[in-house]
């Protein structure tokens, strides 16, 4: 036995220990706005803060070093204050930014909260539905994707696809399976006002939301059903089906790929994206795939075989999104250069 390796891989989980308290902690700042308001305040004192937020000036205090301690926040020994980079900023208190982590802090706390029940199905089988999981982890995968459909979406995923844009522009008919609360198909929508939008997901709540946000921004091209993804018309055909992250998760994924190509028109396209990760457990060492193949077991493959599903866990990767088209009938597969830190994409074809 090695005593460095030892030593390295107890001072590894020390930290991933650390990592782990931090994130609950990023949680808290976030959900009590400590991130937004020490983003606004500038320089402050804990009891400055505390004043501001109307919270237990000790707590805050308490969190506040925290926070230093796992870089999230900086403090200035001169003055005793504590202060947020622009960088920290950038991550922490604005929900609109690119590489926002607010959604990352949400669903991280909110999943493993979940840990006891998936304990039990370790020991019996099944798992938790998702319906059960809590808002916290339905807003926070909303938020977590959210990013990238708003900023990446339209000016590059789409974008990708040879004359697809174009075509939107146009007119075609297109729908969103797995839609969630429904930011992908707004966006979508609002980009493209002569095209028609499906938003479909098996979660009634997320649908409702969905349907307040197209009605927030005014956005009327678009109508929502609630049903599994399986349950995406054929009639008319859709020149465009999407489904973002979510086929590694669904009850019957080969079902809704079945569905999804005969509701595909001929020469139509499905733009189909999956976690960064690998079904090679060896490549997931690195930061992506390894939050992608740790959250497998306490979401994604606990959500599908709550309802006896095939639970395919969330690192399929690039030769599971290949296998699977293929078995549906899919004739091309083409996985597109433009990649988003979280997801990888593919454009299947009939």
């Amino acid at each position: 036995m090695d005593q460095e390796k030892v030593e390295a891989l107890a001072f590894r989980v020390i930290g991933e220990m650390a990592a782990s308290f931090s994130m609950a902690l990023g949680h808290i700042g976030d959900r009590l706005g400590l991130f937004r308001t020490l983003a606004d305040a500038g320089p402050v004192t804990s009891e400055q803060l505390a004043s501001k937020t109307g919270l237990n000036e000790r707590y805050v205090r308490e969190w506040l070093k925290a926070m230093v301690a796992a870089e999230y926040i900086d403090w200035d020994p001169i003055t005793g204050r504590f202060l947020m980079t622009a960088e920290q900023e950038f991550v922490l208190a604005n929900d609109d930014a690119p590489l926002s982590a607010g959604g990352l802090l949400q669903f991280t706390t909110a999943t493993v909260l979940n840990t006891p029940r998936v304990i039990d199905a370790f020991r019996s089988g099944g798992g938790v539905p998702y319906a059960e999981m809590g808002d916290d982890v339905n807003a926070g995968l909303a938020r977590l994707f959210g990013p990238g459909h708003t900023h990446f979406l339209v000016s590059e995923w789409l974008a990708a696809v040879p004359g697809l844009a174009e075509r939107l522009a146009r007119g075609i008919h297109v729908a969103d399976v797995g839609c969630g609360r429904g930011l992908s198909t707004v966006t979508m929508a609002a980009a493209y006002p002569r095209s028609r939008f499906l938003g479909i997901d098996n979660d009634p709540g997320s649908i409702d939301r969905a349907r307040r946000l197209a009605a927030d921004r005014h956005v009327r091209n678009v109508h929502w059903v609630a049903a599994p993804a399986h349950h995406v018309p054929a009639v008319p055909t859709h020149d465009l089906i999407c489904a973002f992250d979510c086929i590694h998760a669904m009850v019957d994924p080969r079902a809704t790929l079945r569905a999804i190509r005969a509701a595909l028109a001929e020469d139509g396209v499905c733009l189909w994206s999956e976690p960064n990760a690998s079904d090679n457990p060896l490549e997931n060492r690195n930061p992506v795939g390894k939050a992608f193949a740790c959250a497998s077991p306490l979401h994604s493959l606990t959500v599908s075989l709550a309802h006896d599903g095939e639970g395919l866990g969330a690192t399929i990767g690039e030769r599971g999104v290949r296998e699977l088209a293929a078995e549906a009938g899919f004739a091309g597969v083409e996985k597109l250069s433009i990649q988003s830190a979280l997801s990888q994409l593919f454009a299947l074809r009939k």
